[in-house]
């Protein structure tokens, strides 16, 4: 069965060298951090994060280390949007954090949490609900169990594994 992880590679991924275009009603510059307040909009190709404050920690060489979004954080694109009031995405060890009603919508899928943890580098998701349930919807491709491919996949009768064997 093939599963897919409900969590967008979230927070923009500013380690390539893609441009970043950034909106706000305010931005401090600091030698190690730039901080973006009201009404937030980064986006980054067709990747569009939106918050009320984002921090972004930057190392000595002024690259982007560590992303910080608060309040209202939603991050969309194409068949993903991921929101929040919290979310953080380390650049170094690939986590990401969500927290405060977070909520991951991949197509059809869902998954909604107090705090969610993606540890991209190990592909482990952690949800937890603080006091509350976890919930997640996950719906199945549909396939074809006769020949075991997704259904609209053309495959001619008799061309199956299991046909045109011989029993001797």
């Amino acid at each position: 069965m093939r599963y897919k992880i409900l969590i967008p590679a979230l927070l923009l991924t500013l380690a390539h060298a893609q441009p970043i275009t950034g909106e706000a009603d305010s931005l401090i510059f600091q030698k190690d951090k730039l901080i973006y307040r009201g009404k937030v909009r980064l986006v980054r190709g067709e990747a569009v994060l939106r918050a009320d404050r984002v921090t972004i920690l930057l190392s000595k060489e002024g690259k982007p280390e560590k992303l910080i979004a608060e309040g209202n954080v939603v991050y969309t694109e194409p068949g993903r949007k991921a929101t929040s009031s919290y979310a953080e995405y380390d650049l170094k060890t690939e986590v990401i954090i969500l927290k405060g009603g977070a909520r991951v919508e991949e197509e059809k899928n869902l998954i909604e949490a107090e705090e969610i943890v993606y540890d991209r580098k190990n592909g482990l998701l952690r949800a937890s609900g603080g006091g509350k349930r976890v919930r997640t919807i996950y719906i199945e491709e549909e396939r074809d169990e006769k020949v075991g491919h997704k259904q609209g996949d053309s495959q001619e009768e008799g061309n199956t594994p299991e046909e045109g064997k011989n029993d001797s």
